[in-house]
């Protein structure tokens, strides 16, 4: 039997835009309890209130920083009070900066690192131990990228920690084998997201991905049986292969 998804409850990271805004909304509109978290408090808290009203289901808006240990374990917990469990947790914050590498600062290593593959590891740890583990059921979806099977240009940083992303998902998912809890990596190609448009890539004549798109994917690996694993999932534009 499918994963049933109504009534389920489900943390996504990154939610107050991009990916995560998109994913949040397609998994409300099949009646999944939404809990979003973001730095950005503000425009998080309003996007969920809007989710809340269009499709008549409960939200939670949790500003936070997933690099910081004591803010997710206080985040995790949160909602494991207030919902009873989670059942689904999207893996979506990320921030990318561009420099070569004799021109990357420690800090900004470590400020990508922190967002892309801290917070997948931190949120990952917490969500298990605080509900999935004991309930033995859930799933993880992990947002990598193309960029994480193949180096770029003025990109080292953020590459690597998306290479991070692939190798933690398909870890985790040995660690979770002897489970009926699933995860699986979502490796897309380009997209046109806010964090497209305010970089250096922004270019609208390119063909680039959709946010539904991706999007598609998740709750595709998310509706499978509790035996039915998906690893990974590529996702280009024709034009990018």
């Amino acid at each position: 039997m499918d994963f049933e998804l109504t009534g389920t409850v489900a943390l996504i990271s990154g939610a107050a835009r991009g990916i995560g805004l998109t994913v949040a909304e397609d998994l409300a509109s099949h009646g999944v309890k939404v809990c979003g978290t973001d730095t950005r408090a503000g425009l998080l808290t309003a996007e969920m209130q809007r989710i809340a009203e269009q499709y008549d289901v409960e939200t939670m808006a949790i500003g936070a920083d997933v690099g910081v240990e004591e803010q997710v374990v206080d985040l995790v917990q949160r909602v494991v009070s207030e919902r009873g469990q989670i059942d689904i947790l999207i893996n979506n914050a990320g921030i990318r900066r561009v420099a070569p590498i004799y021109e990357t600062t420690s800090k900004t290593w470590d400020d990508i690192h922190a967002a892309n593959l801290r917070g997948q590891y931190l949120c990952t740890r917490e969500v298990l131990r605080q509900s999935m583990l004991d309930r033995n059921t859930g799933v993880i979806i992990f947002v990598s990228s193309g960029s994480g099977r193949r180096g770029e240009k003025g990109s080292s940083a953020y590459c690597a920690s998306k290479f991070g992303v692939t190798g933690l998902a398909e870890s985790v998912a040995k660690d979770l084998k002897h489970t009926k809890i699933r995860s699986s990596a979502i490796m897309p190609g380009m997209i046109w997201t806010p964090m497209a448009e305010e970089s250096e890539m922004a270019d609208k004549d390119v063909d680039w991905l959709d946010s539904r798109q991706v999007s598609r994917a998740i709750l595709f690996c998310i509706k499978q049986d509790v035996d039915t694993i998906i690893p990974e999932i590529q996702i280009y534009h024709r034009s990018q292969i």
